[in-house]
C-alpha cells in the first residue's frame, strides 16, 4: 500500500449517511450517534454555505430533506442551522456540530460535495482544513472531484484522502466521465484510497488501483451484495441492512 492508510481506515463497515432507517433520518446527528453506538464507522456529506461554512446534508438543494426550498449555497451557515429536517426534530448541523458529537469515538468518512467553481472549491478546502486542524479523532475526506482532491492534498497532508468514482453524473461530458471512471487523474491527485460504485464492480481500473491502495465500495444494500463485492474491495459503505 502507498499513501496514508491507518489501521482504522478499514477496521469497521461504514454507515452511509449515518445509521438511518424509517425513523432516523440520514445525515443527522441522531444517525451519526446510532452508527457510533452500533460500532460502525460513519460516512456523512458536507455542502458549502454562502459564507464559507460546511453543513451536513447530501443534496445541493433543501427541497428533499427540509421544510424549506432553494439552494444550500444561497444560505449562510447560521440560517441553515435554523432549518428543520423533514421527519426529525433536528435542524441542519454544521461540521463543528458533527465533530463535537463524534469526539473521536468512531472513524469519520467525510464526503465533500464539490461546488462547480474553483473559488468555491478553495473555500471548501479551507473550511474543512480549519475544522479538522484541532480535531484529534480519526477522519478521512473524500470527493468525486479530482480538482478538489488536488487542493485537499496540499491543505490536508496528514489526512487520508479518497476519490469517489464509478457512477458519474450523466450531465458531465463523455470524456470526463470516462476519465473519472478509469481513475486517469490518479498520478496527479494521488488518493490514499478509492471508493467505487458497488454496482460497477468488478472494474479494470479498480483492479489496478487496488495494487497500491485500499478500495472502499458504495452503496452496499444487502448481505448478498456485501459478499459479492468482498472479492473486489476492502471495506463497504452500507445502508438498508446491518453489516
Amino acid at each position: 500500500m502507498t499513501g496514508l492508510v491507518p489501521d482504522w481506515l478499514l477496521r469497521r463497515p461504514i454507515a452511509h449517511r449515518g445509521l438511518h432507517d424509517e425513523v432516523i433520518v440520514e445525515n443527522t446527528l441522531e444517525a451519526v450517534e446510532a452508527a457510533i453506538e452500533a460500532d460502525y464507522a460513519v460516512e456523512i456529506d458536507l455542502q458549502l454555505t454562502a459564507d464559507g461554512g460546511l453543513v451536513m446534508t447530501h443534496d445541493a438543494t433543501l427541497d428533499r430533506m427540509t421544510v424549506e426550498r432553494g439552494r444550500v449555497i444561497d444560505h449562510t451557515l447560521d440560517e441553515l442551522r435554523e432549518i428543520r429536517i423533514n421527519g426529525s426534530e433536528e435542524t441542519l448541523s454544521s461540521v463543528t456540530d458533527l465533530l463535537a458529537l463524534t469526539s473521536g469515538r468512531s472513524a469519520l468518512f467525510i464526503e465533500l460535495k464539490a461546488p462547480y467553481q474553483q473559488p468555491q472549491k478553495a473555500r471548501m478546502t479551507a473550511a474543512i482544513a480549519k475544522a479538522l486542524d484541532t480535531y484529534g479523532g480519526a477522519a478521512a475526506v473524500m470527493t468525486f472531484d479530482p480538482d478538489l482532491l488536488a487542493m485537499l492534498r496540499t491543505a490536508l497532508p496528514n489526512t487520508p484522502l479518497g476519490i469517489l468514482a464509478g457512477d458519474e453524473e450523466r450531465s458531465a461530458s463523455l470524456v470526463s466521465r470516462f476519465g473519472r471512471d478509469m481513475l486517469l487523474h490518479m498520478p496527479r491527485t494521488k488518493p490514499d484510497f478509492v471508493s467505487y460504485y458497488a454496482t460497477a464492480l468488478p472494474h479494470p481500473a479498480v483492479r489496478l488501483a487496488r495494487r497500491k491502495r485500499p478500495i472502499l465500495t458504495w452503496t452496499v444494500r444487502s448481505r448478498v451484495e456485501a459478499e459479492r463485492v468482498s472479492h473486489y474491495s476492502d471495506q463497504i459503505i452500507f445502508e438498508d441492512f446491518l453489516a
